[in-house]
């Protein structure tokens, strides 16, 4: 009877290790979607922010060669093509013919893990907006970062990133990055996803 006691208190019980087992599979539940989210937003601010660099310096640079930033291409013209997926390798992507014109260089990046696109206009002239750029920031859920042209020439860049590798083709499924040449600072949109 006393050895039956003995191995009795020398182990767990079932209903211990299945408490144990219950607590840590919750706790991982909570903080691997919230790891993975912020490391999304890690990976998609190391390549925006050196991209919109480069091109920001490049559109700049037109700008002063020839007196007008370089002709728009649009939100509806991104590069890459296609959502990369997951990325894009530029070493044996090319680099589409109207950023070969403002003499782009990927500033050690191999790899593309976002699109990207600019627009450019006229002082006070709207017509290139695209509706990202020009949807509303302040709506709840927010519909885009609520640009619009100033009184001098502008052009603005844009990242569209799916980060997650789950969307729906709308704009609240897509982390999207903005700068302007009104306001260098990169704003985001549904951030990680």
């Amino acid at each position: 009877m006393l050895s039956s006691m003995r191995d009795r208190e020398a182990g767990f019980t079932l209903i211990e290790l299945m408490v144990t087992v219950a607590v840590i599979s919750i706790l991982a539940a909570i903080a691997l979607p919230s790891f993975f989210g912020e490391s999304r937003k890690a990976r998609a601010s190391a390549e925006v922010q050196p991209m919109f660099n480069d091109l920001r310096v490049r559109l700049e640079q037109f700008m002063q060669e020839n007196g007008v930033y370089p002709p728009t291409i649009g939100e509806d013209t991104l590069y890459p093509p296609v959502q990369p997926p997951p990325v894009w390798d530029l070493t044996v992507n090319a680099l589409p013919a109207t950023w070969q014109a403002i003499r782009v260089r990927t500033s050690g990046i191999d790899q593309l893990w976002c699109s990207y696109t600019w627009a450019t206009g006229r002082a006070n002239d709207n017509t290139n907006r695209g509706g990202v750029a020009a949807g509303s920031f302040v709506a709840v859920p927010p519909t885009g970062f609520g640009f619009a042209a100033p009184a001098t020439d502008w052009y603005y860049l844009l990242a569209k990133c799916d980060m997650d590798g789950t969307n729906d083709g709308t704009v609240a499924t897509f982390s999207w990055y903005f700068t302007s040449s009104v306001d260098a600072t990169i704003r985001r949109l549904n951030e990680g996803k």
